[in-house]
C-alpha cells in the first residue's frame, strides 16, 4: 500500500536511474546562481491541495500539499513547499503510513535549495536530507533507514535537477497550452542518490468531474518503467486543470494488483491569474 501515496509527489522512483559520481568539494569549480528566463510561479504561499486516495472503492490515504513562505534562505527569497500523507481508517491497520516530504525552493527559479524526506510505511523508516549547492552544480546528502547511523555524500550534478516535491511543481510551470498533442516534455530529477529524466507526454484534453466539480484538463502521461508495479509504461495517466495554474486534479493508475485514484478534494489559496 506504500506505493498509493507516491503518486501524489512523483513518479520517479519507477523510472531508470542514472547513477552520479560523489565528489568533493575541492574537487568543483564555482559558478554563478543559474537563471531562469520568464519564471512566473503559477502558485504561491497560502496555496493548499488536499487529496484523497482511493484503492478500489476504498478511501485509502489522503495527503495535503501546502506552500508558505520562508524568508531568506542562502541569501535567496525561498518558499516551503509540504508533503503529508498518511493512511485512513482501517486501512492503518493493514498498512500505517506517515510520510513527510518538503521542498525549499527558491521563489525566483523554483530551483530546490533543501530537500527532505521523512516516512514510516508499514515499519519501514527512511529520512534523507538533500542540500543542492547551485554554485557549484552539486548537492550533499545524509541519508539513513530506521535506527542506523546517518551517511553522507556528495555528488555532482549533470545540469539543474529536481527532487521529488520541487519536481511536481515544475510540472505545473510546463505551458501544456503550447506543447502539440503526443510531444514529450522531460523534468531532470534527483532521487534516492541518482539522476532520473522524468517524461511525460501530452494526451490532448478532456472533460472531467472529481467530487461534483466540473474541470476541463490537460491529459498527461508520465512514461514509466514496467514490472514491478505497471504492466504498461502507459498505465498512469495525470488530468491537470487547463486554468493556467495546472492543478494535478485527477490521477488514475493500473497497477498489478488493482486500481488506484488520487481526487482533488479541495483547494484553497490559489494565486489569481
Amino acid at each position: 500500500m506504500k506505493r498509493i501515496l507516491l503518486i501524489a509527489v512523483g513518479f520517479a522512483q519507477f523510472l531508470a536511474a542514472q547513477p552520479l559520481p560523489k565528489v568533493s568539494l575541492a574537487e568543483l569549480d564555482n559558478h554563478p546562481f543559474p537563471k531562469i528566463s520568464n519564471y512566473e510561479p503559477v502558485f504561491e504561499p497560502g496555496e493548499r491541495l488536499e487529496y484523497a486516495f482511493q484503492f478500489g472503492f476504498i478511501e485509502a490515504a489522503s495527503a495535503t500539499i501546502a506552500i508558505a513562505e520562508k524568508g531568506l534562505f542562502q541569501g535567496r527569497e525561498a518558499w516551503d513547499i509540504t508533503v503529508n500523507g498518511q493512511t485512513n481508517g482501517a486501512f492503518r491497520w493493514v498498512f500505517e503510513v506517515n510520510d513527510r516530504y518538503q521542498s525549499t525552493i527558491d521563489s525566483k527559479t523554483g530551483l530546490p535549495l533543501v530537500f527532505e524526506r521523512d516516512i514510516n510505511e508499514g515499519g519501514y523508516e527512511l529520512y534523507q536530507n538533500y542540500r543542492f549547492d547551485w554554485t557549484t552544480n552539486s548537492v550533499r546528502t545524509k541519508q539513513s533507514r530506521g535506527n542506523d547511523s546517518p551517511q553522507t555524500s556528495r555528488f555532482a550534478l549533470p545540469g539543474v535537477a529536481h527532487d521529488m516535491v520541487s519536481g511536481l511543481y515544475a510540472l505545473r510551470q510546463v505551458d501544456w497550452a503550447n506543447v502539440s498533442h503526443a510531444d514529450t516534455v522531460t523534468i531532470p530529477l534527483f532521487m534516492d542518490e541518482e539522476w532520473f529524466d522524468l517524461k511525460l507526454t501530452k494526451k490532448g484534453t478532456k472533460n472531467i468531474e472529481v467530487n461534483g466539480k466540473k474541470w476541463n484538463c490537460f491529459v498527461i502521461q508520465p512514461i514509466i518503467q514496467t514490472g514491478r508495479i505497471w504492466e504498461n509504461s502507459t498505465d498512469l495517466t495525470v488530468y491537470v486543470s487547463n486554468d493556467g495554474r495546472h492543478i494535478p486534479v485527477l490521477a488514475e493508475t493500473q497497477i498489478l494488483f488493482g486500481k488506484i485514484k488520487m481526487k482533488l478534494t479541495h483547494a484553497t489559496g490559489l494565486r489569481n491569474l
